[in-house]
């Protein structure tokens, strides 16, 4: 799942029952960012049964999930890098010419050295870059991110935003994170 981008996750649930706590943890991780469908088989009718969870809830079999919970979600691969709860003040703009006028003030709600993800909003929906200064950071210079995927307000109970890699950040400002923020 590193390499290649997935769209859902189907979870058999004999298997995450048998799972250790670790293996359960980190699996967690994962699904948290994923549509998810828990999956039991039942040998004796020759039949896989449904067990919805979060967005799926509700929905009676694997096509309804497939078609409703994991074509509409931006496929993703799951990153390499731990992120952390860090709320840095952040600057967002669309381009790099940040002023009052075009910048929203935000917060990351977690953070690593390779990308964050951004509280906002606005609608992100026909961007694909974004430029933002962390305002804890000694060197201002605007941080190019590329946005991965958006979470856009008020569709499901989840914090809305932008998950973003970053694209180019100057060797100062990764060293200071790196030193002083153990990203």
């Amino acid at each position: 799942m590193i390499t290649i981008a997935y769209q859902g996750v189907m979870v058999d649930l004999v298997t995450s029952v048998k799972a250790s706590r670790e293996e359960k943890g980190i699996a967690q991780e994962i699904l948290d960012v994923f549509p998810l469908i828990q999956l039991r088989w039942d040998p004796e009718a020759n039949n896989i049964y449904t067990i919805s969870s979060g967005a799926a809830a509700g929905s009676s079999t694997l096509a309804h999930f497939v078609a409703h919970e994991c074509q509409p979600f931006k496929p993703r691969a799951i990153r390499l890098t731990v992120r952390k709860c860090l709320n840095f003040n952040i600057l967002i703009c669309k381009q790099e010419e940040m002023n009052q006028a075009n910048t929203e003030r935000s917060v990351t709600i977690n953070a690593s050295k390779e990308g964050c993800f951004l509280f906002s909003c606005q609608d992100w929906g026909n961007t694909s870059e974004v430029w933002f200064v962390i305002n804890e950071l000694k060197d201002k210079t605007p941080i190019l991110g590329e946005i991965r995927w958006r979470q856009t307000w008020g569709k499901t109970m989840a914090i809305p935003g932008i998950g973003i890699s970053i694209k180019q950040i100057t060797p100062q400002q990764l060293a200071q994170l790196i030193e002083q923020y153990s990203l």
